[in-house]
């Protein structure tokens, strides 16, 4: 008897992802000695939110994985769009247990880092958990392959590895943002290394006196500020690249009666309505999942400064902001051209969140460090690098490589494209993987 009940914990419970995030929210909310109605409204949401998620996820699939599928067995190679919340979505109908328990415990341990580390400037408390969990599901798809681990030995490296980046990436930037933004705030994302590099860059071609906000940007600009606009402006197009390359026979297989490049277009719109509907379940996850960890950090670390999403960054310098999003945009562009004129084995599409979201942030980091063409040549030259990264990056996904989908962020690439090699090259001397 107590054999059945604790296989059909583990087994009908445990093992069904909403309902193991579900019980996550529930103790955590529980041992806040939060309202009744406040623990059964954050619990359901969780839950719901994650099933929102997964039929966002089966949109993205459905929309991008014919096309790509076509692209690679047409051209013979791997096409890959970098997109945080779509390859989060997918790698989590396989693998939402161990990025779950990743996330807790390296969430645990950054508070517990901050709590020993002594220096002023390390004591930040990353509150951005999307990202977090991003991050934890790149580790554990991407440590299985460099290191030959798996199980509680996967997720306890992935958490270590997790929470260090977590706890002393964020200096960088509370370092570099302290003429401007002071001890407000610091940036939560994986754009740190990137913002280093974009000061660095800016100060080399520019002059912080040359300020991006004395310039005058046509209004059209600023409808990229809004996810769902500059998404069904960008999908459609990339999409259609995609199916340039593949030709109009190839396209019109599987478009039918309808007109290839109405189908192109009907795709994109479509891989856009998913990321709405996977976003609408993100927030609903990570609103409801988010209280019960700030409250334990806000607990333990009252005078610590917070860590937040790159958006809270844009209001320092929007003039700069949209200039490096245009920047990034050519970068994108370039780094998707050369992969196709040079016949390269991985295709890399460009990202709506490299353009937008580390663009605008390097942007913004360029513009106080070089003006108006720091700003830009931040946006570019990072945005050259993260796509280019991607090449490398991808094939050590595990069961994600092949999607079409792929983590974006500059700071994949500085970071964790060297970490991961390093590691692969340990896992191989010592014989933990072939």
């Amino acid at each position: 008897m107590m054999q059945d009940i604790v296989g059909f914990i583990i087994y009908q419970i445990l093992d069904k992802a909403p309902l193991f995030l579900g019980l996550i929210a529930l103790i955590g909310l529980l041992l806040q000695r939060k309202k009744v109605t406040e623990v059964i409204d954050g619990t359901v949401k969780t839950v719901v939110g994650l099933l929102v998620l997964t039929v966002g996820s089966g949109t993205l699939l459905s929309s991008l994985t014919p096309i790509m599928g076509q692209l690679n067995s047409t051209l013979n190679i791997q096409g890959v769009l970098p997109a945080n919340e779509a390859a989060f979505g997918v790698t989590m109908l396989q693998l939402a247990n161990e990025v779950t328990l990743t996330f807790i415990l390296g969430f645990l341990l950054h508070l517990f880092f901050i709590f020993i580390i002594p220096f002023r400037c390390c004591k930040n408390v990353y509150l951005t958990v999307h990202i977090q969990l991003f991050l934890a599901t790149f580790m554990v798809l991407s440590l299985p392959g460099v290191l030959g681990i798996s199980g509680m030995t996967l997720i306890v490296t992935g958490a270590v590895l997790c929470a260090l980046y977590w706890t002393l990436t964020p200096a960088i930037t509370r370092k570099l943002a302290q003429h401007f933004i002071g001890d407000d705030l610091t940036l939560g994302h994986h754009q740190q290394a990137g913002a280093w590099l974009a000061s660095k860059v800016a100060r080399r071609v520019g002059n912080p006196a040359q300020d991006a906000e004395i310039l005058k940007l046509p209004g059209f600009l600023s409808m990229f500020r809004d996810n769902t606009l500059s998404l069904a402006f960008l999908m459609p197009l990339i999409f259609l690249g995609i199916g340039l390359s593949v030709g109009q026979q190839g396209i019109s297989e599987l478009s039918g009666k309808t007109n290839w490049i109405v189908w192109l277009c009907m795709q994109g719109l479509t891989f856009t309505a998913g990321v709405v509907v996977l976003l609408v379940g993100v927030r609903m996850f990570i609103g409801s999942v988010v209280p019960a960890f700030k409250g334990i950090s806000d607990r333990l670390l009252p005078d610590a400064v917070p860590a937040l999403d790159c958006p809270a960054l844009f209001p320092y310098s929007p003039t700069g902001a949209m200039l490096g999003f245009v920047a990034s945009v050519a970068g994108a562009l370039l780094v998707m051209g050369a992969t196709i004129v040079f016949n390269c084995a991985i295709i890399v599409f460009p990202s709506p969140i490299i353009m937008f979201f580390d663009g605008c942030t390097m942007g913004v980091f360029g513009n106080k460090y070089g003006g108006y063409k720091g700003a830009l040549a931040a946006g570019l030259v990072t945005s050259l690098l993260a796509h280019a990264g991607i090449i490398l990056l991808y094939p050590l996904m595990g069961p994600l490589f092949g999607s079409g989908l792929m983590f974006s962020n500059i700071d994949f690439t500085l970071i964790f494209l060297p970490l991961l090699y390093l590691l692969k090259f340990i896992g191989t001397a010592f014989g933990l993987v072939l």
